[in-house]
């Protein structure tokens, strides 16, 4: 399958990918790495456990808390380590040529942009849920604007993109097949 002609958007998703293969492997992924890699002072990837401590004074983000976290949390993380993160950086090497897309490298961006895109939702939904004593509106608004929005809305960008990207395909597809008749 041909691919289509480069355009800024491959130039914006490949940046999008760039960022989220990072945003896994330092902050989500984290807890997946052996405890002596992170944990000590003076061990080789103790920098991850200061940005951890870090976001969490900050945000006191609890879907990133062992014990606050809710049950559901931990497939999302595996599905973010087992699709996510392959499919991230597959992009991320795909986009980086003068060639645009395929038919099939946009169809497996559809089905990557849906998935980050619901699993976002299940936790903007949640934040809806918490306490409000100890999450005020304001504080709410910060996770639902500021954290996870963004991560809600680009991918939803980028499923409408690779959906109409896939829409011309076949639609191109099936004209020409209409004109050979």
């Amino acid at each position: 399958m041909s691919a289509s002609p480069r355009n800024w958007r491959d130039s914006f998703w490949r940046v999008w990918f760039c960022i989220h293969v990072a945003a896994i492997l330092l902050a989500d992924a984290v807890p997946s790495y052996p405890a002596w890699l992170y944990k000590p002072e003076g061990s080789p990837l103790h920098f991850l456990q200061l940005l951890q401590d870090a976001y969490l004074s900050m945000y006191n983000d609890p879907f990133v808390q062992e014990d606050l976290a809710p049950r559901w949390i931990r497939p999302l993380f595996a599905i973010e380590l087992l699709f996510q993160l392959p499919v991230a950086a597959y992009a991320s090497y795909q986009l980086r040529g003068k060639a645009g897309t395929t038919g099939p490298l946009e169809l497996l961006l559809l089905c990557y942009a849906f998935e980050v895109a619901l699993s976002t939702l299940l936790c903007v939904n949640d934040v809806f849920y918490w306490d409000p004593v100890e999450y005020p509106p304001e504080v709410k608004n910060d996770f639902i604007f500021k954290l996870y929005g963004p991560w809600l809305v680009t991918p939803l960008l980028l499923f409408a993109d690779m959906y109409w990207r896939l829409f011309s395909r076949v639609s191109s597809g099936s004209d020409a097949v209409k004109k050979a008749q």
